[in-house]
């Protein structure tokens, strides 16, 4: 299937004045609300929206407006297809019938789960007779079984009323007034509650006024099966109606897209996704159709389908700040609630974003971190200096994770990364949240802050700490006294059950002569408590050496341990 191309604005700008929004202004409400609590959307039709072009236009407005927002627009449109089970005599040659929605619509509610159908059906179902009553009331009955079925599933519905049958290029004549009816009866149920979008009568207006200026014009060759223009009306109808206010000038695909940099990028994509993901659903969910692609495995496609979405959240969702290089790879350094953040970008992101987030010292002993960035993993970084990981320092950490997550889709689980005092970051941060950490890697780590900053746990004669530090840690926690500091009982070391109860694997890397942050106090506790507790804990000892270097020399262990844990969260 070909790329939508640019319209020829100076045609289309005459007529999509006149299509006006389908509901009135005072009960429009903003694109982005209206599908507030909706994620997984499946648009049900016949071959115009297994053609799909409609369906990735709505797709590629939202991707681009809302990047942000968590939709999926499954198209489980099947050519053929009716709601009203009829079938004309000799249909495709004689070759088979024409497939009744209903004997597979059980199997697509139950594997796709939708919070939403969109559901456009008409064009067929009428089997391209005059008006007959006993096919409305097949048509009626098939329109209310979708209905209550979609509502009983535990799903919203949104009709659309069928597109246009143009008449003078698909013959049967009376075919387009039935579909009128047709049309007339769903717009009619809007008065028993049901979300209703009226594509039928803007469409057929659209015809007839470029066709009265321009006699050869046409949105269907055949009379049924819509071009670019007429996918672009049904898209622009539907957005309208779920309330997008700044499509009401918008001439065509091009336009909508246009103050998006990568809005041609974004729409290849979008298609490039669709096309392969609604044959590999068709495939699952099964139908009768003869004659259709065999679509991938649901499986497969589903991580092709990951892959295209990193790349697509890529295009819609840059990060803010001053743009940079860091060991060959994208920098973008920001402020977040006013302190200085950084994330750093892979040149391919693994799917489902995972990531690693420094405790401290971004680009310090940065080997493992740049091997992660290798293998797809983002890097991300908030400075808050001074605070030690205290409770104020996990609130704003608290606020950025929701930020990477939200905002720019990042995995849900991250990998923590603690070099010295950002143990104590890192720790504290995971025992308040302990099921959105992958795993925990600690290098050299302060674990207790009696032994640093504090220095007064001595043992074997190491372990001074930094009287400076210590009085900047008294005043991020608002302690009163030393006394009050020494009593504290939430540093890492005794905070280890949230972490033990969620199973969050933990690496240590550590001198065995470092006597500034010693091991036994701080790495040996934790090790100790840890396995009481029943968690898992590797440790690598580094002979004779002390606080620096941090890391190893070579950084597979700890890639491995991170890849293993992380690149496989949820």
């Amino acid at each position: 299937m070909k790329m939508l191309l640019p319209f020829p604005c100076s045609l289309l700008a005459l007529c999509f004045s006149c299509l006006p929004p389908t509901l009135p202004a005072a009960e429009r409400v903003d694109a982005g609300s209206k599908l507030q609590n909706v994620h997984r959307i499946v648009l049900l039709g016949d071959s115009i929206t297994y053609a799909g072009q409609y369906v990735e236009i709505i797709e590629a407005y939202y991707a681009s407006r809302f990047p942000n927002r968590d939709l999926e627009f499954l198209d489980l449109g099947l050519p053929s297809e009716t709601v009203s089970g009829l079938s004309e005599v000799g249909h495709a040659g004689g070759q088979f019938p024409r497939p009744n929605l209903h004997e597979r619509l059980g199997r697509v509610l139950a594997k796709t789960k939708p919070d939403l159908v969109i559901a456009c059906y008409g064009m067929n179902d009428g089997i391209y007779l005059p008006f007959d009553e006993e096919r409305f009331q097949k048509f009626q009955d098939g329109i209310q079984r979708l209905h209550e079925r979609v509502v009983a599933a535990g799903a919203k519905i949104m009709h659309v009323t069928p597109p246009t049958f143009d008449e003078v290029k698909g013959g049967n004549p009376g075919y387009a007034n039935a579909l009128d009816r047709y049309s007339e009866w769903l717009l009619a149920q809007r008065a028993a509650g049901w979300d209703v979008v009226d594509l039928h009568e803007p469409m057929n207006r659209y015809l007839a006024e470029r066709r009265a200026r321009e006699p050869n014009f046409f949105l269907a060759g055949d009379g049924v099966h819509c071009n670019e223009t007429g996918h672009w009306i049904i898209a622009k109808q539907i957005l309208l109606h779920l309330g997008a206010p700044d499509l009401t000038g918008t001439d065509d695909p091009a336009a909508m897209l246009a103050k998006y940099a990568n809005g041609p990028a974004l729409l290849k994509l979008i298609q490039q996704r669709q096309r392969m993901t609604k044959d590999a659903w068709l495939t699952d969910v099964g139908h009768q159709r003869p004659g259709m692609n065999q679509g991938l495995p649901l499986a497969e496609a589903t991580i092709k389908a990951a892959e295209l979405e990193i790349q697509i959240r890529q295009l819609t969702a840059p990060f803010p700040g001053k743009r940079s290089e860091w060991n060959g790879y994208e920098r973008y350094d920001f402020e977040f609630k006013g302190q200085p953040a950084i994330v750093v970008r892979p040149k391919q992101a693994l799917p489902g974003r995972p990531w690693a987030w420094r405790g401290e010292f971004f680009g310090a002993f940065p080997n493992a971190d740049i091997a992660l960035l290798g293998k797809g993993f983002h890097l991300a970084y908030l400075g808050v200096p001074n605070l030690f990981g205290s409770p104020e320092a996990v609130t704003q950490w608290n606020g950025f994770y929701q930020e990477l997550t939200g905002k720019y889709g990042f995995a849900k689980k991250v990998a923590l990364i603690g070099l010295s005092r950002g143990g104590l970051y890192c720790y504290n941060w995971a025992a308040a949240n302990p099921d959105q950490v992958a795993c925990l890697y600690a290098d050299a780590a302060v674990c207790d802050f009696k032994s640093w900053p504090g220095g007064k746990l001595k043992r074997l004669g190491q372990g001074d700490g930094s009287e400076a530090e210590w009085q900047n840690l008294l005043r991020a926690y608002h302690f009163k006294s030393d006394v009050e500091a020494v009593a504290y009982d939430k540093n890492p070391i005794d905070n280890l059950k949230p972490l033990a109860a969620a199973h969050v694997p933990v690496l240590h890397v550590y001198g065995d002569a470092d006597d500034v942050v010693p091991w036994a106090e701080n790495t040996g506790v934790v090790a100790e408590r840890y396995r009481q507790l029943g968690g898992s804990i590797l440790l690598i000892s580094k002979s004779g050496v002390g606080h620096h270097p941090h890391g190893l020399t070579d950084p597979t262990p700890i890639v491995d341990f991170i890849m293993k844990h992380a690149a496989t969260s949820p």
